[in-house]
């Protein structure tokens, strides 16, 4: 590696940082993001479930996360994280969406991991 390398290398990044951001997450509208692999247009904010919504199959405690959820999509709320290892929360989630007949208002974003 010699000067001009290390040169070109630094003015290229430098140069980047002024381009538009085209290939990164952009504001769509105020509070949402797009994401740019598959054009989904989603909220900037989501909830997540893993204490939350890990309260397995207690009736009382499935309407009271039920009754969360409706509050969250009601106050403009749509992206929900969760994962196989939260627990009952993926099956809350599921129970929840089920009784409020929303699951077509929500993007889903779940963790995988071998």
């Amino acid at each position: 590696m010699n000067r001009r390398t290390v040169l070109k290398g630094a003015a290229s990044i430098a140069a980047a940082a002024w381009l538009p951001a085209s290939g990164r997450a952009v504001d769509v509208a105020e509070g949402r993001r797009r994401i740019p692999t598959s054009g989904a247009d989603i909220p900037a904010v989501g909830i997540g479930s893993w204490i939350t919504f890990n309260v397995g199959s207690d009736p009382v405690l499935l309407d009271r996360s039920t009754s969360v959820i409706a509050a969250f999509l009601e106050e403009g709320g749509g992206m929900i994280d969760s994962s196989p290892m939260y627990g009952s929360s993926q099956a809350t989630i599921g129970h929840a969406l089920a009784q409020l007949g929303d699951a077509g208002r929500v993007f889903s974003a779940d963790k995988i991991w071998t």
